[in-house]
């Protein structure tokens, strides 16, 4: 009996182990977390609000933070480079910038947005005016696994 305690105590214990995880969050609500054991790709895709072309934003998350780069535009716009070539129909800049632990975004309805997570599209589309958040943290293991991305 002793020894089943101990194991479930240290099964407990291994689900409050912190690990890293890129967290995403609309209006301060969390929609999901990913672990990040290795480098994650995160893509952002909206519609430009003046324009209604496609944007694609491209960033590598790791333990670190969160690091742009590359950019992907149809029409030059208010907030689009002024440099980049051109690639399948889309203006591409290629970036290596740091941005931090946390980058935001402020949408509308209207940019139709998007987040894909190492390729896989998370089912999340808002319907309200807001901020999106990506954000690197610690978080107990057991936090990923209820509301994994």
């Amino acid at each position: 009996m002793r020894k089943y305690f101990l194991f479930l105590f240290l099964v407990f214990l291994f689900f409050l182990i912190p690990v890293n995880t890129l967290e995403i969050r609309f209006n301060e609500k969390t929609v999901c977390y990913s672990p990040v054991i290795s480098a994650l790709t995160l893509k952002v895709r909206y519609k430009h609000s003046v324009s209604l072309t496609n944007v694609i934003d491209v960033y590598r998350v790791n333990e670190s933070g969160i690091s742009a780069v590359q950019e992907r535009w149809q029409e030059f716009e208010a907030g689009q480079p002024m440099d980049g070539r051109i690639e399948d129909g889309y203006f591409v800049k290629d970036m290596n910038s740091y941005l931090g632990k946390s980058w935001e975004y402020w949408f509308i309805p209207l940019n139709n947005v998007t987040v894909e997570v190492d390729g896989k599209r998370i089912n999340f589309s808002p319907d309200e005016e807001g901020i999106m958040q990506f954000r690197v943290a610690k978080n107990p293991v057991l936090v990923p696994l209820l509301r994994w991305c």
